[in-house]
């Protein structure tokens, strides 16, 4: 579904899965993450990032295929791709019979990879730790590919320009200790 609304998604998925995977590797290294960041965790949140724009198949294709930058009302609307990802993942967990960590990590991924660590993130504003590991880590990932990848409006950053970005973004955007996860995999990111 997620690679039917845009023609660059398929390559987007891919590359989110492996920075995905990169950064949390290195976050491991951190011994405050070492125990939260088992091989097992690795492994979905390898198969279940690619989920995190899955709400993107209920915003109007006026807005998701602008080719240029959004209104703000049009940003708005853009927005709730994290709440319709979230009820989308929410649904399918009341069908099972038993709670399921796939359907549960993609929940929080889908639903939280625009939250900020300072809280002026959406869509609920949260902040810290009370975002979700695993939603944190795909937002970082997310963004690098974001900055790293031209748009219809905008060329694509240097990876160095990239560095800058998300480095002056720490303690705002990111957590202090996924800044220097991705500052210590940034040439494996290369």
């Amino acid at each position: 579904l997620a690679e039917t609304r845009n023609n660059d998604t398929d390559v987007h998925i891919q590359r989110i899965q492996h920075y995905t995977r990169a950064l949390a590797l290195s976050l491991r290294a951190n011994p405050a993450y070492t125990d939260r960041l088992p091989d097992i965790v690795l492994d979905l949140l390898f198969k279940t990032c690619p989920l995190h724009d899955i709400g993107k198949v209920g915003v109007a294709d006026g807005i998701l295929f602008k080719p240029g930058q959004l209104l703000p009302e049009e940003f708005e609307e853009m927005k709730q791709h994290t709440v319709l990802g979230g009820q989308a993942l929410t649904g399918v967990e009341r069908h099972l019979a038993a709670p399921e960590a796939f359907v549960s990590m993609a929940h929080d991924i889908a639903l939280y990879h625009h939250e900020r660590w300072d809280g002026s993130g959406y869509p609920l504003g949260i902040e810290g730790e009370s975002i979700p590991l695993s939603a944190r880590i795909v937002s970082l990932a997310d963004t690098y590919d974001a900055l790293t990848s031209s748009r219809v409006y905008r060329q694509a950053y240097s990876p160095a320009e990239a560095r800058d970005i998300i480095t002056r973004e720490r303690d705002r955007q990111f957590e202090p200790a996924l800044v220097d996860a991705f500052l210590a995999c940034e040439e494996q990111l290369l």
